[in-house]
Formats: structure tokens, sequence, C-alpha cells
């Protein structure tokens, strides 16, 4: 694994290469075709089993296993993410809304890091541009009043730490996000993070705005109260959604 993981490291050349690959060649292709058969024009397709198959063992599961996948994480987290990095951010256009152009979202979203810094601008250079970190954390702070999580995606999921962008989502247009609800988790897999939402039952009155804003369908009403009914993956949308302040963010270990 050790080797494995050499191989796929921050610096490596083959995880370099791959992923000016990916962004300049594949990943466009990917995000517009997958989000066209399952929301778009060609859903009426997509909703075919054995296309939903295909789609989900051809294309789907390589890429989320072996390719790129993303760790929703709650914003807190995400500007002690880059308050922490040595080296040049850059932002540019969502690479799902500016491909299929079914949401009204912000465009200026998608903030490159580390690597992904010279792979994407290498690939699109003028659609990128450098930002400093007080900048990022302001596209953090904006997208998040407008409801959107961030999720930090990961190349060659197999080494969780190559993190290489810090993607701002929403349901309607994240097409990674997308995949994995339309298509589920094994099919799909998202990286769970290592925050869990914990709801104080003293403080909960049962208002249901959690609810609402989880994009993981994984909170639910029991006896009145707000708790978790599936897999939280961490964003942390509840917290900023419980009228109460009856929601905190645990580490998963100690949750």
């Amino acid at each position: 694994m050790s080797g494995l993981h050499g191989i796929t490291g921050e610096h490596s050349r083959f995880r370099r290469w791959t992923l000016y690959l990916f962004a300049r060649y594949l990943e466009l292709p990917l995000l517009g075709w997958s989000y066209q058969l399952l929301r778009g024009r060609y859903r009426h397709i997509g909703q075919n089993r054995l296309v939903r198959a295909v789609l989900s063992w051809t294309v789907a599961a390589p890429a989320g296993y072996l390719g790129d996948t993303g760790r929703p994480m709650p914003a807190s987290k995400v500007v002690e993410l880059i308050d922490g990095l040595e080296g040049p951010i850059a932002v540019g256009p969502c690479r799902c809304r500016g491909t299929h152009h079914g949401c009204n979202h912000p465009l200026e979203t998608d903030m490159v890091i580390r690597t992904g810094v010279e792979a994407w601008m290498r690939a699109f250079p003028d659609d990128y541009r450098p930002l400093s970190k007080e900048e990022a954390k302001g596209i953090v702070e904006d997208c998040r009043r407008l409801g959107m999580w961030q999720m930090v995606f990961v190349h060659c999921p197999v080494n969780q730490q190559n993190e290489y962008v810090i993607c701002n989502c929403c349901t309607c247009g994240c097409v990674p996000h997308i995949l994995n609800r339309e298509l589920g988790q094994r099919a799909y897999p998202l990286l769970k993070g290592q925050w869990l939402a914990v709801t104080d039952p003293a403080r909960c009155t049962g208002h249901g705005a959690c609810l609402a804003a989880c994009p993981f369908d994984a909170r639910g009403l029991q006896d009145g109260k707000a708790q978790l009914v599936d897999a939280c993956y961490g964003c942390g949308l509840c917290v900023d959604a419980c009228p109460e302040g009856a929601i905190a963010m645990r580490e998963a270990a100690k949750a």
C-alpha cells in the first residue's frame, strides 16, 4: 500500500500528469453527460434501469473509487484548511454548473489548491485567476449564506489526502452529489467526513429546518426531536439552519 501511495502522492509525477489529463480532457465530458442523463434533457433515458446500471459500473464507480471523489466539510474546517495552505490558490468557474448551465447559483466558486492550481491553470489559463486566502474565505462565506456547502475533492482516492480543489456545492447543480444521490453510495462513493452533526435533545424543539437543509437526507424527526436517521457526511449545513442552536459538529470518533 505504501508503494501505491508513493505513486499517487501529492508530488508524484504520476499524480500530477493524471490530474492534468483529467482536468483537460475527462472532467467536463463526464460531468456534462452524467448531468444530462440524470437531471437534464436525456433524463428519460437515464431512468432506464439498464442505462443506470451501465452508468453506475462503467463511469461512476471507476471515477469514484479510482479517479476523483469529494469529502464534505464544515465551513469552519474549510476556513482552517485555507489558512493552513502553502502556495497559491486560484478560482475559476464551477466545473459542474459551467458545463450543464442548469443551476442559478454563483459560477466562480471552484477554488483549486496545491497541485490542482498547476493542473487547472495549465489546462484552462483563461478561466482561472489567483486569489488571496481572504478572498477564498469570502467565497466560502457567501456560498454558505446561499445554503451551499463545501466539498474538498481528492484525486486517486486510495490516498485520501490528495486534496486539490475546494468546491462550493448545491443539490441542484453538483454532479458528484447528484451521482451519489441518484446511483447510491456504492456506485459513486463520497468520502464521509471526520465530523458528525450531533443534536442536543434538550434544546431541540422539532422545528425541522435542519431536515430541509441537509443535502444528504440524513436527518429526521423522532419523538418530536431532530436526529440522524442515515449516514451524516459532515457538511454542517444543519448547524447553520437550526434556529435553536441545538446542533453541533463533533469529531466522528468522539460523537
